[in-house]
């Protein structure tokens, strides 16, 4: 059964909430290796998801296996692809573009919260990460219930540095909360 959008709210909430306790913490090294992490894509962005992971298990962070770019590619390539066939499918029953592009986010994040546990599960070395992550995402609720929480976070990354939270800052806080999810349903 999918969680109410006020429980996703909340476990968006709560995870957000756990994310700022480890990234702003004294001592923490996350804020100043995300300055650099994007340099170089989504090997980048999961070695600071590694470091953020061995954060939060007090451990060794994990090697970052090579072939990350490619599953980096395919999970948000499906997830653009999902968003531009329905909202040119929108667009073309005649939705005002506001609508289109609803329909279009929409679409996005629901493809893209199947893969929404694939790069800790890369870092764990998993030997089927997409089979692995289906798995993990149903025992979130399933795809609308993951959706509530995913699009709270999404908010949070794209939004944040608006209300003066800082760009980087918000946009680590999301990827930090999908991390203490996926130990919260790991464990």
């Amino acid at each position: 059964m999918a969680d109410s959008p006020s429980s996703s709210w909340q476990r968006g909430t709560e995870l957000l909430k756990r994310a700022a306790c480890l990234y702003d913490a004294p001592g923490s090294v996350l804020a100043d290796e995300a300055r650099g992490a994007w340099r170089t894509g989504f090997t980048g962005g999961a070695a600071w998801m590694a470091n953020g992971l061995a954060l939060v298990r007090g451990q060794p962070a994990a090697t970052v296996p090579p072939n990350v770019g490619r599953w980096g590619a395919l999970k948000y390539g499906g997830a653009l692809l999902s968003a531009g066939v329905a909202g040119g499918f929108a667009s073309g029953l005649g939705a005002p573009l506001a609508v289109a592009l609803v329909v279009a986010g929409l679409a996005f994040y629901a493809a893209e919260a199947q893969g929404l546990f694939l790069f800790p599960l890369l870092l764990d070395g998993t030997e089927h990460p997409w089979r692995s992550g289906r798995a993990l995402l149903r025992r979130a609720g399933g795809t609308p219930s993951a959706m509530g929480t995913v699009l709270m976070l999404a908010g949070v990354m794209l939004l944040g540095g608006v209300v003066g939270r800082g760009w980087l800052r918000c946009w680590c806080l999301g990827c930090l909360a999908v991390v203490l999810w996926y130990e919260d349903l790991r464990t």
